[in-house]
């Protein structure tokens, strides 16, 4: 792909993926999959995971090519581990459902933006700063229960 078509899409998808098969005869440009993508992997994923990875490949590739079965396994199980390394804390890849959604409530309300439209790396930022922010105030709050508790029996 030429540099200026790869220059393109990583201005239209942020950072931009390249993934090589073990022979390097094949390479594949990916984006990182979106918040929906992931879930939608997710739900696939407990029927099938051989078909949830299939189709999380499908969803971040950028060139429409054909590509054989095991490179398109190892390419989204790459894919995978990569969203797995954008996560400072640690998660199981399978997490539940109702985790991701708690968590993109929790960005919602703290950025006021759409969280199914991030990228995962973008994704665990974002939550991190909420996880973060949420943290402070509760700090702030317990001081102030404790000075006002304080106030209260030092009376």
């Amino acid at each position: 792909m030429p540099n200026e078509t790869i220059e393109k899409l990583k201005e239209k998808y942020g950072s931009i993926l390249k993934l090589t098969s073990e022979d390097q005869l094949t390479n594949v440009y990916c984006r990182k999959p979106s918040f929906t993508t992931f879930l939608n992997y997710q739900d696939k994923y407990k029927d099938n995971p051989h078909e949830a990875i299939l189709f999380l490949f499908q969803e971040c590739v950028l060139d429409k090519e054909i590509y054989d079965d095991e490179f398109m396994l190892s390419a989204g199980n790459s894919i995978v581990s990569m969203i797995k390394k954008d996560s400072e804390f640690a998660i199981d890849f399978t997490p539940q459902k109702d985790e991701f959604k708690k968590s993109a409530a929790l960005i919602r309300y703290a950025f006021k933006i759409d969280p199914y439209q991030l990228a995962m790396d973008e994704f665990y930022k974002l939550l991190e700063e909420a996880l973060w922010l949420q943290k402070h105030k509760e700090t702030k709050l317990e001081n102030t229960f404790i000075t006002a508790f304080a106030k209260t029996f030092s009376n």
